[in-house]
């Protein structure tokens, strides 16, 4: 009998239900949180209904959404064409409501004749958050692109004298002015560009749809196509764009989904 049962409970993880963590992954996940797990190379891997691109070592990557729901499933085929199910737990995440008030009205409701660059800003951002590379710099652990005092954190709610706006997409590291920022990891710089909102603004490919930006900055040490290495002074702290102080917002990406860069840092 006990072999009986054996073979049938094996049968049954073989039919597609969780079979243990197959994915390399936490045993629960961030709402906002960016993870990178592995399998075994030549496997297919869904996220939902996206499939994820894997790297020759079997290595992938993805984010959440900031206000993903309890629970995110995953389907493993194996290079014998076996499929598995995974699902894992999200936990939720308390966001705060800021309030800042006495702002100048333009940085709070753009004026019409600037709305056209607007646009165009929030066109040259989504082309370089789209970057698809093979790189596979998204691999190695983080490190702070600057220390200073935590001033805004990701998934906050703002309201701008009195008028609520949209979440606050990344962190807000303040520091003095002229502060050495440097690369969090090593990548391909895919933007630099002086953008209305956020001023002197650069992004980072990492590969496989992972990408940061760094915003208001006073200056951008490194030029479109370069390769950078972590840890490469990249710029410095500034107040550009509409910036109400020194500091650096910092953001996360996969793809088009913005993540919370504080869940990728270590003390």
């Amino acid at each position: 009998m006990r072999i009986i049962a054996g073979f049938i409970v094996m049968i049954f993880m073989a039919g597609g239900v969780q079979a243990g963590n197959l994915l390399d992954l936490p045993d629960e996940l961030d709402q906002g949180g960016f993870y990178v797990g592995r399998v075994a190379p030549d496997s297919r891997l869904w996220l939902g209904e996206r499939k994820l691109k894997i790297s020759p070592e079997g290595y992938f990557a993805f984010g959440l959404n900031w206000k993903q729901g309890g629970m995110v499933k995953f389907r493993l085929v194996d290079a014998g064409g076996v499929t598995r199910h995974q699902r894992f737990i999200v936990k939720k995440q308390k966001y705060d409501v800021q309030h800042i008030n006495g702002l100048p009205p333009k940085m709070v409701t753009p004026p019409q004749e600037v709305l056209a660059r607007i646009a165009e800003d929030s066109a040259r951002v989504k082309k370089a958050r789209a970057t698809d590379s093979d790189r596979i710099d998204f691999r190695n652990p983080f490190i702070w692109p600057v220390r200073g005092r935590i001033s805004g954190n990701f998934g906050n709610h703002r309201i701008l004298n009195g008028t609520a706006k949209s979440p606050h997409t990344g962190m807000d590291i303040a520091a003095p002015k002229g502060t050495a920022i440097m690369a969090p990891l090593g990548g391909v710089v895919t933007m630099v560009s002086e953008l209305y909102y956020t001023g002197n603004t650069l992004i980072i490919d990492h590969g496989y749809g992972v990408s940061t930006v760094f915003a208001h900055m006073e200056t951008v040490a490194v030029r479109e196509g370069q390769v950078i290495r972590q840890g490469e002074k990249i710029g410095t702290v500034g107040a550009t764009g509409r910036a109400t102080g020194p500091h650096l917002h910092w953001g996360l990406n996969w793809y088009r989904e913005r993540l919370n860069p504080a869940l990728v840092l270590g003390k």
